[in-house]
């Protein structure tokens, strides 16, 4: 048992006693022998008294001092008998009894809560050393191949008939037997990816990397880090990480390089970092889609870590595909469709809130309506409901600015 845990210990012991003695104190001494006299009885006394010096002193006579002795007597008498019915004990025994009973009750309740909520035995994180234990992890975690060898997937091609399976082999001997051949590389990826073979897949993506060159796009490179976290059954390697940065820095809103950034981050316990950037995920990714998914499953656990209570917001209203379908409608089937979304989305803002997203898409849909006086007082709202929040401000007014206003 280390020196802090004891000290722990001991402070805890010594509140737990406090909190049992002040409980049961009352219960266990019960009422004092020696009944303490009622202020009100007190107070009767002293004017019996001054009485009788008023009388002494001829400030009174006889008569008036006997009237008001009779008086005093009477209120002295209904204040003790008052006093006796309030000061009636409770049997001795059963009040130590409650006493014994509340203790126990008081220590096992609270060892029952430390032992089920706290951590015996682990000393105090400070924030500081969390943060520098997390970024020595974050460097010195696995690198790519070694955590593809900790998570092997075996080859399974005994599962397929002879044809596809010779189809299969067909297809890794003349990628390898074309090594510049982009063609028969990315017909080998989508083959290996779609049997489960993310681990050759990704050596096969990465191939047709090296073989672009310059030439790589971001697509190429989106692919191959799905394969590498795919292959590693979800972990970020630093190979993976890196990719991740290639993209950030080509394009800064690439939702799927924020996704991976932030579960790197949400692996290495640096839950700050992952919710901001799964946020943005959120905030900018289109529901439905397998990131922005991804993201939603994972965030609120993240958030929770931080003593946040975020809730994935709900993404109703007419969306930019709504809007674009819309287009081709006729004019007043058109009108009266996007109206109907619009009233909905306005009324759920102005009674229940919503994300920078849905005030945004409330904005676009008024302006396409025409409405740009109505837009523009949507965005001044959201600007003074989101002020403290530049993310949240710099999204309705893009959207402002997409529409026109």
């Amino acid at each position: 048992m280390n020196s802090e845990f004891t000290i722990f210990a001991a402070i805890g012991l010594v509140l737990t006693v406090f909190a049992i003695a002040a409980v049961i104190a009352p219960l266990w001494q019960g009422r004092t022998s020696g009944r303490a006299e009622s202020t009100d009885i007190d107070i009767y006394r002293d004017q019996l008294n001054e009485v009788d010096r008023d009388l002494a002193r001829g400030v009174l006579d006889q008569t008036e001092a006997e009237r008001t002795r009779t008086e005093i007597s009477r209120r002295l008498l209904t204040a003790d008998a008052d006093a006796r019915t309030i000061a009636s004990d409770a049997p001795r025994a059963l009040s130590r009894a409650m006493a014994v009973c509340l203790s126990v009750a008081i220590i096992a309740g609270a060892g029952a809560l430390y032992f089920n909520l706290g951590a015996p035995g682990y000393g105090d994180v400070p924030r500081a050393e969390r943060i520098a234990i997390g970024e020595e992890r974050r460097e010195n975690r696995p690198l790519q191949l070694e955590a593809e060898a900790a998570a092997p997937i075996p080859d399974t091609l005994d599962q397929f008939d002879d044809r596809t399976r010779d189809l299969i082999e067909t297809r890794r001997v003349t990628a390898f037997e074309q090594p510049q051949n982009i063609d028969a590389w990315e017909i080998l990826v989508q083959t290996e990816a779609a049997i489960g073979q993310f681990q050759r897949a990704t050596r096969a993506q990465d191939r047709i990397v090296d073989i672009k060159g310059d030439n790589v796009t971001v697509d190429d490179l989106g692919r191959l880090l799905d394969l590498m976290v795919a292959s590693t059954q979800g972990y970020v390697s630093p190979e993976a990480e890196a990719v991740a940065l290639t993209i950030l820095r080509t394009d800064a809103d690439n939702i799927p390089a924020i996704y991976y950034a932030g579960l790197m981050y949400a692996q290495n316990d640096r839950p700050d970092r992952a919710f901001g950037l799964w946020r943005s995920v959120i905030e900018e990714g289109e529901a439905g889609t397998l990131h922005y998914d991804l993201t939603a499953g994972q965030i609120e656990d993240v958030a929770l870590q931080l003593g946040m209570d975020y809730v994935v917001p709900d993404r109703r209203g007419p969306t930019a595909e709504d809007l674009d379908m819309a287009q081709d409608m006729a004019p007043e089937d058109r009108a009266a469709m996007i109206e109907g979304m619009v009233g909905q989305l306005a009324d759920r803002l102005a009674t229940e809130g919503g994300p920078p997203q849905d005030w945004a898409r409330l904005i676009s849909s008024l302006a396409v309506l025409g409405q740009d006086e109505t837009a523009r007082t949507v965005l001044a709202e959201a600007e003074a409901i989101f002020g403290g929040d530049v993310q949240a401000v710099t999204i309705v007014r893009r959207a402002a600015e997409e529409a026109g206003l």
